[in-house]
């Protein structure tokens, strides 16, 4: 069982902190977990992308507030969370953060502990 300490930021995003490894390369870097994403396990910053050498498989078109775009998307990446990695599925895209969606962390087994006043958030891996 693995337990990640996270954030609640002032503009009342929930920001967790894990790494990105592909092949050799291995990244810290900060996530926010969105829940209106789903489709696809991460969403990667164009910059981390490149950093890390992703090699996206093809290009698909995702629904955004802006409306239709297309994005590289590809599974030749891993996140680590705690002491546990999992590969996933992801799109790169222009913003500055990385995003975990809902469709993620149904796929994991996980408790996810919000604290309000405190702004604190804890997640349990089973």
């Amino acid at each position: 069982m693995a337990r990640i300490e996270g954030t609640i930021t002032e503009d009342d995003k929930i920001l967790i902190d894990g790494y990105l490894f592909k092949d050799n390369v291995k990244l810290e870097t900060s996530f926010i977990i969105d829940t209106g994403f789903t489709g696809y396990d991460l969403a990667i910053s164009a910059d981390i992308a490149a950093r890390l050498n992703l090699n996206p498989s093809r290009t698909v078109p995702v629904t955004t507030a802006a409306g239709l775009i297309e994005l590289k998307a590809g599974e030749d990446l891993y996140i680590s969370l705690g002491n546990k990695t999992y590969k996933v599925s992801y799109i790169i895209y222009y913003g500055s953060i990385n995003l975990i969606s809902i469709s993620f962390l149904k796929r994991i087994s996980e408790i996810i502990i919000i604290d309000f006043i405190n702004r604190h958030v804890a997640i349990i891996l089973l």
